[in-house]
């Protein structure tokens, strides 16, 4: 799918709710690789919904980014994401830092 198609689709279904269309967007072209994680539970940058667990060992994560980390991983798997792994997702890096933290 296309991005201007994915677009027409949801602007189409007429949907209001922030939270109802993300979850409808990952329901046509998948999670994103932007991705928050709490006690070694792995969530959605976009829908919030839990997509994995590293405790298990049911996730690799070493493809995603991190909301929150200013790590060299991050930024590197940050240039190989797609339109389709950023749109309608939180921006995970802050605004005021400009520099990769090691």
């Amino acid at each position: 799918m296309e991005k201007n198609e994915l677009i027409s689709k949801i602007e189409s279904l007429g949907i209001n709710d922030e939270s109802q269309r993300n979850k409808v967007v990952c329901a046509l072209i998948g999670h994103s690789k932007i991705v928050s994680m709490c006690f070694g539970y792995v969530y959605c940058g976009r829908c919030d919904e839990q997509i994995g667990d590293t405790l298990a060992g049911g996730f690799d994560a070493s493809k995603c980014v991190v909301i929150g980390h200013n790590c060299k991983t991050c930024r590197e798997n940050y240039k190989n994401l797609t339109w389709e792994d950023t749109i309608y997702c939180k921006q995970p890096f802050h605004e005021n830092v400009k520099d990769v933290q090691t």
